[in-house]
């Protein structure tokens, strides 16, 4: 007799559950580029060994995330202002494609889950939200590349995505960034719910090349309005 049961899927791997929270960590925090991660306290943090610990960072630190100095240790790996700059760039011709595709299959109901990613902020406030916000640009752009039904520009640009989450927030605290940013979101969307292709790959091409500008012109090394402060590392 055959059963009619499904294959148990295996566990987690300690290094897969250390990868992911140690990235969801990086991606969220501001720690300051000098500050040394501490392998033996994170290990006690999580729980685990410190065997599957040196593989998560090894693996982050392939991704680019993490830099690994020999008898000196792991400290997080800010991207050059140069490196970041082409990242946008890349950035802007997918996400403008992307949005070009979009038009051909965006609904109403899209267009209103678009909108209510933005409805908790105001142009007048938003500049007190930069972390809800921060998170709020991230969703917008990953369902704006869903949207697409491209799945090689999704996939192409979901790594740039990650890498971009640890600029994005220290860009919103300066310059009027979050407010810009805002208003530019909100007419990516017009775009789209015109059904305009030129207009809206024009719109979040020029949204993305804005944030590349701002990066050229800024002053000193990045993180740029962090730099000299240490930061307590929690997970």
């Amino acid at each position: 007799m055959q059963l009619a049961v499904q294959p148990i899927a295996p566990p987690p791997s300690l290094a897969g559950l250390a990868y992911d929270t140690l990235k969801e960590f990086l991606l969220s925090s501001d720690l300051d580029a000098s500050q040394k991660l501490d392998e033996r306290a994170l290990a006690q943090r999580l729980g685990i060994s410190r065997t599957p610990l040196r593989e998560a960072i090894q693996k982050l630190a392939l991704e680019g995330f993490l830099k690994v100095e020999p008898r000196r240790g792991v400290f997080v790996n800010y991207r050059s202002k140069e490196e970041i700059v082409e990242i946008l760039y890349v950035r802007a011709a997918l996400e403008a494609m992307a949005a070009r595709l979009t038009v051909r299959y965006v609904t109403p109901e899209d267009i209103e889950s678009l909108r209510e990613i933005f409805i908790p902020f105001h142009e007048d406030t938003v500049e007190e939200q930069v972390q809800e916000f921060s998170l709020a640009n991230v969703h917008f752009h990953e369902k704006a590349l869903e949207l697409s039904r491209c799945s090689k520009i999704v996939e192409m640009a979901s790594n740039i995505q990650d890498q971009m989450r640890m600029v994005r927030i220290y860009t919103m605290r300066s310059g009027g960034r979050a407010e810009n940013s805002l208003a530019e979101h909100l007419q990516i969307i017009d775009a789209l719910e015109q059904k305009n292709a030129d207009l809206a790959a024009k719109r979040m091409r020029e949204h993305i090349l804005g944030l590349a500008n701002y990066v050229e012109q800024a002053k000193g090394p990045y993180p740029w309005t962090v730099q000299s402060r240490k930061v307590q590392a929690k997970i």
